[in-house]
Protein backbone atom coordinates (compact mmCIF):
# COMPACT_ATOMS: atom_id res chain seq x y z
CA UNK A 1 0.00 0.00 0.00
CA UNK A 2 2.92 2.51 0.76
CA UNK A 3 4.12 2.00 -2.61
CA UNK A 4 1.10 2.41 -4.57
CA UNK A 5 0.50 5.86 -2.89
CA UNK A 6 3.95 7.02 -3.37
CA UNK A 7 3.31 5.81 -6.98
CA UNK A 8 0.28 7.98 -7.17
CA UNK A 9 1.82 10.76 -5.65
CA UNK A 10 4.98 10.70 -8.10
CA UNK A 11 2.74 9.87 -11.00
CA UNK A 12 0.41 13.08 -9.71
CA UNK A 13 3.53 15.38 -9.38
CA UNK A 14 4.48 14.37 -13.01
CA UNK A 15 1.22 15.60 -14.41
CA UNK A 16 0.83 18.94 -12.74
CA UNK A 17 4.54 19.60 -13.90
CA UNK A 18 4.09 18.23 -17.17
CA UNK A 19 0.92 20.81 -17.65
CA UNK A 20 2.60 23.51 -16.17
CA UNK A 21 5.71 23.15 -18.34
CA UNK A 22 3.28 22.87 -21.86
CA UNK A 23 1.13 26.34 -19.92
CA UNK A 24 4.45 28.00 -19.94
CA UNK A 25 5.89 27.01 -23.16
CA UNK A 26 2.45 28.54 -24.75
CA UNK A 27 2.89 31.57 -23.03
CA UNK A 28 -0.86 32.53 -22.33
CA UNK A 29 -0.34 35.97 -20.92
CA UNK A 30 2.09 38.20 -22.14
CA UNK A 31 2.44 42.41 -21.99
CA UNK A 32 4.19 44.68 -24.62
CA UNK A 33 4.75 47.83 -25.49
CA UNK A 34 5.62 50.19 -28.29
CA UNK A 35 6.91 53.47 -30.20
CA UNK A 36 5.25 54.44 -33.27
CA UNK A 37 5.77 57.08 -36.21
CA UNK A 38 2.04 57.67 -37.79
CA UNK A 39 2.16 58.80 -41.41
CA UNK A 40 -1.54 60.51 -42.42
CA UNK A 41 -2.72 58.57 -45.69
CA UNK A 42 -6.43 59.90 -45.59
CA UNK A 43 -6.61 63.46 -47.78
CA UNK A 44 -8.17 65.88 -45.48
CA UNK A 45 -5.96 64.22 -42.45
CA UNK A 46 -2.66 64.21 -44.85
CA UNK A 47 -3.39 68.06 -45.79
CA UNK A 48 -3.79 69.39 -41.75
CA UNK A 49 -1.46 67.20 -40.47
CA UNK A 50 2.27 66.23 -41.20
CA UNK A 51 3.19 62.65 -39.01
CA UNK A 52 1.85 61.64 -35.50
CA UNK A 53 4.51 60.21 -33.08
CA UNK A 54 2.94 58.35 -30.05
CA UNK A 55 3.71 55.04 -28.17
CA UNK A 56 1.25 51.97 -26.97
CA UNK A 57 0.80 49.20 -24.10
CA UNK A 58 -1.18 46.33 -23.73
CA UNK A 59 -1.81 42.46 -22.61
CA UNK A 60 -2.52 39.39 -24.61
CA UNK A 61 -4.01 36.82 -22.56
CA UNK A 62 -5.12 33.30 -24.63
CA UNK A 63 -4.05 29.74 -25.30
CA UNK A 64 -2.71 28.85 -28.77
CA UNK A 65 -1.99 30.83 -31.42
CA UNK A 66 -5.22 33.04 -31.46
CA UNK A 67 -4.76 35.67 -28.41
CA UNK A 68 -7.44 38.26 -26.49
CA UNK A 69 -5.71 41.74 -26.68
CA UNK A 70 -6.13 45.24 -24.92
CA UNK A 71 -4.42 48.27 -25.70
CA UNK A 72 -4.20 52.14 -24.84
CA UNK A 73 -2.58 54.42 -26.44
CA UNK A 74 -1.00 57.73 -27.25
CA UNK A 75 -0.26 59.91 -29.68
CA UNK A 76 0.09 63.01 -31.08
CA UNK A 77 -0.27 64.21 -34.30
CA UNK A 78 1.52 67.50 -35.51
CA UNK A 79 0.01 70.21 -37.31
CA UNK A 80 1.23 71.64 -41.09
CA UNK A 81 0.60 75.14 -40.35
CA UNK A 82 -0.89 77.60 -37.50
CA UNK A 83 -4.49 77.67 -38.59
CA UNK A 84 -4.83 74.06 -37.64
CA UNK A 85 -3.69 72.98 -34.32
CA UNK A 86 -2.15 69.90 -32.75
CA UNK A 87 -4.20 66.60 -32.33
CA UNK A 88 -3.98 64.36 -28.94
CA UNK A 89 -5.36 60.58 -29.96
CA UNK A 90 -5.89 58.09 -26.99
CA UNK A 91 -7.44 55.34 -27.75
CA UNK A 92 -8.80 52.24 -25.86
CA UNK A 93 -9.01 49.38 -27.98
CA UNK A 94 -9.80 45.11 -27.29
CA UNK A 95 -9.02 42.75 -30.38
CA UNK A 96 -7.40 39.15 -31.65
CA UNK A 97 -3.59 39.04 -32.56
CA UNK A 98 -3.38 35.48 -34.48
CA UNK A 99 0.45 34.11 -34.47
CA UNK A 100 1.46 32.27 -37.52
CA UNK A 101 3.86 29.17 -38.19
CA UNK A 102 5.34 27.03 -35.49
CA UNK A 103 7.77 29.41 -33.88
CA UNK A 104 4.85 31.93 -33.99
CA UNK A 105 6.61 34.81 -35.57
CA UNK A 106 4.61 36.53 -37.62
CA UNK A 107 1.07 38.05 -36.31
CA UNK A 108 -2.09 39.44 -37.71
CA UNK A 109 -4.07 41.92 -35.36
CA UNK A 110 -7.75 43.99 -35.45
CA UNK A 111 -8.48 45.56 -32.42
CA UNK A 112 -11.74 48.58 -31.92
CA UNK A 113 -12.13 50.50 -29.48
CA UNK A 114 -13.06 54.43 -28.25
CA UNK A 115 -10.40 57.01 -28.00
CA UNK A 116 -10.79 60.19 -26.78
CA UNK A 117 -9.63 62.96 -28.69
CA UNK A 118 -8.30 66.28 -28.46
CA UNK A 119 -8.40 68.90 -31.36
CA UNK A 120 -6.53 72.00 -30.55
CA UNK A 121 -7.71 73.81 -33.59
CA UNK A 122 -11.17 74.09 -32.26
CA UNK A 123 -10.57 73.24 -28.62
CA UNK A 124 -12.70 70.75 -28.25
CA UNK A 125 -12.36 66.95 -26.90
CA UNK A 126 -14.60 64.29 -27.74
CA UNK A 127 -14.87 60.75 -27.57
CA UNK A 128 -15.12 58.58 -31.45
CA UNK A 129 -15.03 54.92 -32.67
CA UNK A 130 -11.46 53.88 -33.36
CA UNK A 131 -10.16 50.65 -35.30
CA UNK A 132 -6.76 49.16 -36.56
CA UNK A 133 -6.02 46.19 -38.75
CA UNK A 134 -2.26 45.23 -38.80
CA UNK A 135 0.50 42.46 -38.93
CA UNK A 136 4.24 41.50 -37.09
CA UNK A 137 7.08 40.12 -36.47
CA UNK A 138 8.01 38.95 -32.86
CA UNK A 139 11.56 38.11 -33.21
CA UNK A 140 12.26 37.11 -29.32
CA UNK A 141 11.27 39.82 -26.86
CA UNK A 142 11.14 42.40 -29.49
CA UNK A 143 7.88 43.36 -31.72
CA UNK A 144 7.98 44.87 -34.83
CA UNK A 145 4.73 46.15 -36.83
CA UNK A 146 3.01 48.53 -39.14
CA UNK A 147 -1.09 49.10 -38.56
CA UNK A 148 -3.39 51.01 -40.89
CA UNK A 149 -5.33 52.78 -37.85
CA UNK A 150 -7.75 55.82 -37.77
CA UNK A 151 -11.07 57.20 -35.73
CA UNK A 152 -14.24 58.63 -36.71
CA UNK A 153 -14.13 62.60 -37.29
CA UNK A 154 -17.80 62.74 -37.03
CA UNK A 155 -20.13 64.76 -39.65
CA UNK A 156 -18.58 65.47 -43.06
CA UNK A 157 -15.34 65.13 -41.64
CA UNK A 158 -15.11 61.62 -42.17
CA UNK A 159 -12.67 59.21 -41.09
CA UNK A 160 -8.88 60.09 -40.27
CA UNK A 161 -6.56 57.97 -40.90
CA UNK A 162 -2.73 56.56 -41.10
CA UNK A 163 -0.39 54.18 -41.55
CA UNK A 164 1.82 53.53 -38.43
CA UNK A 165 5.41 51.50 -37.92
CA UNK A 166 5.19 50.47 -34.32
CA UNK A 167 9.15 49.04 -32.79
CA UNK A 168 8.61 47.30 -29.51
CA UNK A 169 8.92 44.16 -26.39
CA UNK A 170 6.86 42.12 -25.89
CA UNK A 171 7.14 39.96 -22.74
CA UNK A 172 5.61 36.65 -22.32
CA UNK A 173 4.63 35.12 -18.92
Amino acid sequence: MKYGIRSLTVLALLLIGGVYNRAAAQKLFFIFAHGQYASPVQTGFRNDYNFGVGADAGVGIGPGKTKVVGTVGYTVFNAKSKEVGNITYVPMKIGLRRYFFPANILFINADAGVAHIKDKTTDTDYSRFTADIGAGAKLGPMDLGIAYEGFSRGGSAGFASWIAFKVGWRFGL
